[in-house]
């Protein structure tokens, strides 16, 4: 006998084997974004402490022992770091867009080295 088509149990056994993979992939997705927001987050923090040790460097004369605070904002402002927006005054958090300019990064000075950490 010929046969033209699929069976019921052939097409639900298909259907059911797609959405246990769909189950499987999309929640790796989109694990995988927030992972890569958090990712280029952290690099933009390592940057701007980058930018603020280059700060401490050329103002040794105002830190000292004690937390000198310092903002990605000012940063910015007196050219350590580039914004990443068009005007290019701001840096951007990719987690949720907002302006990371009032991000506080402690630089202090002891034993002839500076030292960053964001508060």
């Amino acid at each position: 006998m010929n046969k033209k088509g699929f069976t019921m149990v052939e097409v639900t056994l298909s259907i059911t084997l797609i959405l246990l993979l769909a189950l499987l992939v999309i929640p790796s997705l989109i694990d995988y974004e927030g992972n890569s927001k958090q990712k280029l987050y952290d690099s933009k923090i390592d940057l701007a402490l980058d930018a603020a040790y280059k700060y401490g460097m050329d103002n040794l004369d105002l830190l000292s022992n004690s937390c000198t605070d310092v903002t990605i904002g000012t940063l910015i402002r007196l050219d350590y770091i580039s914004g990443d927006d068009k005007s290019g005054t701001m840096l951007t958090s990719p987690i949720d867009n907002t302006s990371m300019n009032n991000v506080i990064i402690c630089v202090t000075y002891s034993d002839k080295k500076v030292k960053t950490k964001v508060k």
